[in-house]
């Protein structure tokens, strides 16, 4: 499609009317609009803010589609072979009739074929790390073209870290080319971080194919040494093997490109969204920067603002006016569970110190400052988690609740700590208490416990691993950072299991929109007493969205001041559209200046 010089120069002028920054210490971008016409200011923001939104979602879902068409390519081609086999197979059967093989042929055979639909598969994942390796290398000097496919789990697990990274720089370079050109420095810095990335994926990929090469190798040896057994068959007896070991072989691949291509129009079918738009622009009463009369005869007619706010996957910087706890419940409608008092920190390792009098390196007393039940247990902190464990035992009292997912509307409020701390306040009432990391994009878990982070529950959710073998219990704590002895003398530690994230795959929320994780809630909660999810942050993505409504009750982790009003309520409504049932909601890190009265406060949940 031509574009005229005049349909440029009005795109040009229109870029000209629009400015994006970032709000500070977040990441809103507002959008900033002139004209010497309101309404059209109002109608340009919105549309470069819809614009953007639409972008974002198609960037997110581009690398299933390309990977569904490759499938359906694949499958076309496998299923013409598999066909052609069959029809051979049966063509053999009416000419030969009846073919015998002895026990030892017939094993030999098997294996033959075995090693042979092995080598089919390392081809299939051989060509297409070979395929994205010559992507990338086509691509390096064009940092802000191309997008990485999507592959086998092999492939996929192997680069998806790469992947996300890469992703998620060629958004914020498409953000960045709305007010500047390809040339600025912010750009350019971006497109050198692009390039870096795309080398280390490279690197990555020609280790992975020289090492499946190697593999290969090894297999056409074992291949060449059944070979030798086929010369004292019968001439009948190795067609028909070689007749159906193809039709297997194809039959097999038939199958894993059919389930695969399933995925994908699943995968497919969802919309992915990453951005929303939390307040659309309206029509401005009065222009921006009003001059003084004498210019404002000059300049009324010129200038008309707008201010649009575009939510950019974390969290936003609002209003933050909520100041007591019953401002909180007034506000959500929703009680406020438990109260997590802010303490010093040079009082917690004064306690630590107190508690382990033998020298700790600095690692252990970072981990343990913010496992308080696990060492102070007459603490205030071990004393809010006991009052927060009682009144979710109330709050859940007219119901059976074996699993729960913690949450927050933004980053940063607290919702690991919360997690992991009232965890092992419950494990140490005798409960047996499962801790899943539910955060496969910014896992914390495993780092706050000092434990490795695979496998873990990506693997379990793709099907690479059972949830029983990922679980990590006491003896994992006791040999990890946390140390022997610190977790000896821990009561309660023995009831306490774990599952890490595993590895961060591209897109989370695919996984959690599948059966599996019903499957997988379903079968902890028959061997554990309480199941308890860490989730990312409500606003920026949808995972835990879509885990709300599948346990049995929702928890919201509120940091007062972090963020504000709106963006709280916004977290609450889209946990409620999606029919999660919200418990209440626990207010961490509370200074004496937000509640004075916590004392009191909790007395009254204790005795009421």
């Amino acid at each position: 499609m031509r574009t005229s010089q005049a349909s440029l120069a009005q795109l040009y002028e229109l870029k000209g009317q629009v400015s994006v920054s970032r709000e500070e210490s977040t990441n809103i971008l507002k959008i900033e609009a002139t004209s010497d016409e309101p309404e059209f200011a109002a109608r340009l923001a919105n549309a470069v803010a819809e614009g953007y939104r639409e972008e974002n979602i198609a960037s997110r879902n581009r690398q299933v589609n390309d990977a569904k068409l490759f499938v359906q390519d694949q499958l076309k081609l496998v299923d013409e072979a598999l066909r052609k086999s069959e029809q051979a197979l049966l063509a053999f059967k009416e000419h030969e009739g009846r073919v015998f093989l002895n026990e030892e042929a017939r094993q030999a055979l098997e294996n033959y074929s075995r090693l042979q639909a092995e080598l089919a598969k390392l081809a299939q994942i051989k060509r297409e790390a070979s395929d994205q390796l010559r992507l990338l290398q086509a691509n390096e000097a064009l940092p802000g073209s191309g997008q990485a496919r999507v592959f086998t789990d092999d492939v996929q697990a192997l680069i998806a870290r790469l992947n996300q990274k890469l992703v998620d720089l060629n958004t914020d370079r498409a953000a960045l080319l709305i007010n500047y050109t390809p040339k600025h420095p912010q750009v350019a810095e971006l497109d050198a971080k692009i390039l870096s990335v795309k080398q280390e994926m490279m690197r990555e990929l020609e280790g992975k194919v020289r090492t499946m090469s190697e593999r290969e190798n090894s297999i056409k040896e074992g291949i060449a040494r059944f070979k030798e057994r086929y010369i004292t068959l019968p001439k009948a007896a190795l067609q028909l093997a070689s007749l159906e070991r193809e039709v297997k072989v194809n039959g097999d691949l038939y199958a894993n490109l059919k389930q695969k291509h399933q995925e994908f129009l699943i995968r497919g079918a969802e919309r992915i969204e990453e951005v929303s738009i939390i307040e659309p622009a309206a029509t401005p009463g009065s222009p921006k920067n009003a001059p003084k009369a004498a210019l404002n005869l000059m300049l009324s007619s010129l200038v008309g603002v707008l201010l649009g706010f575009v939510l950019a996957f974390v969290r936003e910087s609002m209003d933050t006016s909520i100041g007591t706890i019953e401002g909180v419940e007034e506000f959500l409608k929703a009680p406020v569970l438990g109260v997590i008092p802010q303490v010093d920190r040079t009082e917690i390792e004064r306690t630590i110190q107190k508690v382990f009098p033998e020298t700790l390196d600095a690692e252990t007393v970072e981990l343990l400052s913010r496992l308080s039940p696990l060492f102070d247990l007459k603490g205030m902190v071990a004393e809010g988690y006991r009052s927060l464990k009682v009144n979710l035992q109330f709050a859940c009292a007219d119901r059976t609740v074996k699993s729960l997912a913690f949450a927050s509307a933004g980053l940063g409020e607290g919702k690991t700590t919360t997690v992991l701390n009232l965890a092992i306040t419950i494990a140490q009432d005798g409960r047996r208490v499962l801790v899943v990391d539910a955060d496969l994009r910014k896992p914390a878990v495993h780092s706050r416990l000092g434990l490795k982070r695979e496998p873990g529950l990506s693997e379990v959710l793709v099907g690479n691993a059972q949830w029983q073998d990922v679980v990590q219990t006491a003896p994992d704590l006791m040999l990890g950072k946390l140390g022997f002895d610190q977790i000896l003398s821990a009561p309660g530690v023995d009831n306490l299991s774990i599952i890490t994230s595993g590895h961060l795959p591209p897109n989370p929320s695919e996984f959690f929109n599948t059966q599996r994780v019903v499957d997988l809630i379903a079968a902890c909660e028959e061997t554990y007493d309480l199941v308890v999810f860490d989730c990312p942050p409500i606003l920026p993505v949808a995972d835990a969205v879509l885990i709300g409504p599948k346990v049995d009750g929702v928890v919201l982790v509120y940091q007062v001041g972090k963020i504000g009003r709106t963006p709280l309520l916004r977290a609450k409504t889209l946990l409620e559209n999606a029919q999660a049932h919200i418990v209440g909601v626990v207010l961490s890190n509370v200074s004496a200046e937000f509640s004075p009265d916590y004392h009191q406060y909790q007395y009254y949940r204790y005795s009421s």
